[in-house]
């Protein structure tokens, strides 16, 4: 029989990858989306005012109710939803020009630019065997992306810019720190991103990028619409929930399943067969962003011992992994 430790476990490993799952599934349809003529910012929007009324009667039948949204951090909430909303505005650009697969290997680099970016926001001390490792991890990105073919075309700047976006957004709810609750954070991003996508619509920026706000949407792209929304909760929703009960340690091997639902889905719309390039720069990108991470794990729990025994300023946070975002 297992233990209760061991079954939160086994849990927070199946939550994590339906979460996953979830979310790459919403990437393929989003992809199809774009293919068929709709603008990103055009879904980003329409998805944001599905979620924030579903955010919404959430938060009204829920142990805390409107109090759970009170802060008093709106300026960092605020440079958070900047950031926020180019990761998901950069990635789904990128699917116009990229497969699921490629951008999704390149966005997974946030977790070397996160460990990186944190010594000078959050003045915390990488050592070499960090350092290694995201170098590692970029040869294995720049891998992946054909090194003998044109490696930084647009669309790869799109995936890797979404992925500097992404690191930069988590670093900042760091700052926020643990006070500000999940369901905080996630609201203000859906609400920010939202009206920040729907601005963008009507003022027409971008040319063909964005379209007016008279949007055309068949019921088949409603539908669409809708299924996307529902994934995007029901993934956050697993994430959230199995990095509340399982050690980050576990679940972030688990969690570069992602690279594999992306191909997967390729597949099946597009019926792209990465070349073996793409397999060798993956497994370099998942074995050092693992090692990033278990390695950030030891120097956290060195950073606690040494706090026992000395005044020290406070351990060494690990870094969040790529899926514990409130979006892509």
């Amino acid at each position: 029989m297992l233990n209760q430790s061991e079954k939160n476990n086994v849990v927070g490993v199946a939550l994590v990858v339906f979460g996953v799952l979830f979310l790459s599934a919403m990437d393929a349809l989003i992809k199809n989306l774009i293919e068929n003529g709709f603008s990103v910012a055009q879904i980003i929007s329409v998805r944001s005012w599905v979620v924030v009324p579903m955010l919404l009667v959430w938060m009204v039948f829920s142990a805390g109710g409107i109090g759970q949204i009170k802060t008093k951090q709106k300026g960092l909430h605020f440079l958070r939803v900047l950031f926020g909303f180019g990761a998901p505005f950069f990635f789904f650009q990128s699917l116009t020009t990229l497969h699921l697969a490629d951008a999704t290997v390149i966005f997974f680099g946030a977790t070397f630019i996160m460990t990186g970016l944190s010594v000078p926001i959050l003045k915390e001390k990488v050592g070499v065997h960090r350092w290694s490792a995201i170098a590692v991890g970029f040869v294995g990105i720049l891998i992946a992306n054909n090194p003998g073919g044109e490696v930084f075309n647009i669309g790869s700047i799109y995936a890797f810019s979404s992925s500097v976006c992404y690191s930069l957004m988590m670093i900042i709810s760091r700052k926020l720190g643990s006070s500000e609750g999940t369901f905080k954070l996630l609201f203000f991003f859906h609400v920010w991103i939202g009206f920040v996508a729907s601005l963008g619509l009507w003022l027409g920026v971008g040319g063909v990028q964005f379209v007016p706000m008279e949007m055309e949407f068949s019921m088949l792209g409603a539908g669409v619409v809708l299924a996307i929304s529902a994934l995007v909760i029901g993934g956050h929703y697993c994430l959230m929930r199995a990095f509340t009960i399982a050690p980050i340690g576990l679940l972030a091997s688990f969690e570069y399943s992602g690279i594999l639902w992306a191909t997967l889905f390729g597949f099946i719309g597009w019926g792209y067969k990465p070349e073996f390039n793409f397999w060798v720069g993956a497994s370099l990108v998942i074995a050092s962003g693992i090692y990033v991470v278990m390695r950030e794990i030891k120097v956290k729990k060195m950073g606690d011992a040494s706090a026992t025994m000395i005044d020290a300023s406070g351990p060494v946070v690990a870094p969040i992994p790529p899926s514990v975002s409130y979006d892509k």
